[in-house]
């Protein structure tokens, strides 16, 4: 059963303060999932965050406090990168250390990249604020996948391991990433896996529907960071393969990242224009409109050191919307959910994926199946289950009243 002191909005004694840390330039729906579920625990809750291109300072939102920090998105170069996460980090560090000293926080959080945020929170520390590492991403495999296996994937791998022993608790978003961890030297039972979703109150928030509009295009949509790593250049393969045979065929890519112009330049290259739409960065709104008048998701991730370890948002955000998934077969993913619930490509290949978007154009009843137990995956492996998960690692690490603790412990 679960308990209702959880699942209210309204608290009935505050647990102190926490704060949330990630080094991004808006409030995206995974931390926001993350801040009101402390919030709805109990806590006053703050989100530090980068300076945004509105340049906001502070915003108010559902009851928690955004702060943007003077700290800008970075270059693409990894000179512009690095600089970025060394501000971010100083000014984290300062603005936690004097802030904590005011009115000391009860519990932070830093989310990854980079890992190292974490240690923005040693003054707190020192003085009894607990402190929890989100590590969302293996940074070492990540270093390998783009750079090649050298020294640097040694020290991130270091950094990595520092990072969860400085923390009183880490959560990351796989089992077989949470293995990893303890390959190199992790505690298993002082890692939480809550896995990548987002909560679809925060996803359609704010957002309506648009009237529908009668088309006989079959729409594939692919969203997120536009990097190698994704295989938005798959897509773009298996649309020149499928262009002649598929004239109702439509591609829509969203993002941004260091590979967006690289795919701007290849949709025209390929003459892909009328083929293959790419928005670049759009709001949430505008996303939700997208995933709305789709017909199926694609998740292109190649293989990867990286790749084989974590999940993407994309799967939830595509069963949320009701949409059939296509995905590479990659460890992490396979490992939860079999051939019933996603329809698997090889990665990397054009071929496979074009067979896959070509099964589902013309097997309405795979669709279907796709569709219902995507719903069931994500009912599953949703934000309300994972949302227990998550609170259990704050009530395992700050102090309660007896009486309180019990009434939380009971989430079951």
């Amino acid at each position: 059963m679960v308990s209702h002191l959880l699942a209210s909005p309204i608290r009935s004694r505050a647990r102190g303060r926490a704060c949330i840390l990630r080094q991004n330039d808006w409030y995206e729906p995974m931390v926001q999932r993350e801040a009101e579920a402390l919030s709805g625990a109990g806590f006053e809750v703050e989100v530090l965050c980068m300076r945004g291109a509105e340049g906001g300072r502070r915003t108010l939102v559902n009851g928690v406090t955004v702060i943007y920090l003077p700290v800008r998105r970075p270059k693409a170069s990894k000179l512009g990168k690095a600089l970025a996460y060394g501000r971010f980090f100083l000014s984290a560090t300062t603005y936690l250390s004097l802030q904590h000293l005011r009115r000391p926080y009860t519990v932070i959080q830093a989310n990854s990249m980079p890992d190292f945020l974490v240690f923005s929170a040693l003054v707190p520390k020192l003085m009894g604020c607990r402190v929890v590492a989100k590590l969302q991403e293996p940074t070492p495999e990540l270093a390998a996948t783009i750079f090649g296996r050298t020294w640097l994937t040694g020290l991130l791998a270091r950094i990595e391991q520092s990072a969860i022993r400085f923390a009183d608790h880490t959560v990351t978003v796989t089992d077989q990433l949470k293995q990893r961890y303890v390959e190199r030297g992790a505690t298993a039972n002082c890692i939480t896996v809550v896995l990548n979703c987002v909560d679809p109150a925060t996803l359609l928030e704010n957002w309506s529907p648009p009237a529908s509009e009668s088309t006989s295009e079959f729409v594939a949509v692919c969203h997120g960071s536009i990097e190698d790593r994704y295989g938005q250049d798959t897509i773009i393969a298996a649309a020149c393969l499928l262009r002649s045979e598929m004239p109702d065929l439509r591609f829509v890519v969203t993002g941004r990242g260091s590979q967006a112009g690289a795919i701007r330049d290849s949709i025209a290259e390929h003459g892909l224009r009328e083929i293959v739409r790419f928005e670049g960065w759009v709001s949430q709104v505008r996303l939700n409109d997208i995933l709305h008048s789709a017909d199926v998701g694609i998740v292109a991730q190649k293989a990867s050191p990286y790749s084989h370890l974590v999940h993407t948002n994309k799967m939830m955000d595509y069963w949320i919307f009701g949409l059939p998934v296509i995905a590479t077969r990659l460890e992490a993913v396979s490992g939860y959910y079999d051939d019933h619930v996603i329809e698997y490509f090889e990665p990397g290949d054009a071929a496979s994926l074009a067979t896959a978007i070509r099964r589902l154009r013309t097997d309405p009843g795979r669709r279907k199946e796709l569709i219902e137990n995507g719903k069931y995956a994500q009912i599953r492996n949703g934000w309300t289950a994972q949302r227990l998960s998550y609170l259990g690692v704050f009530e395992s690490i700050t102090i309660s009243r007896p009486r309180e603790s019990q009434k939380l412990l009971s989430l079951t």
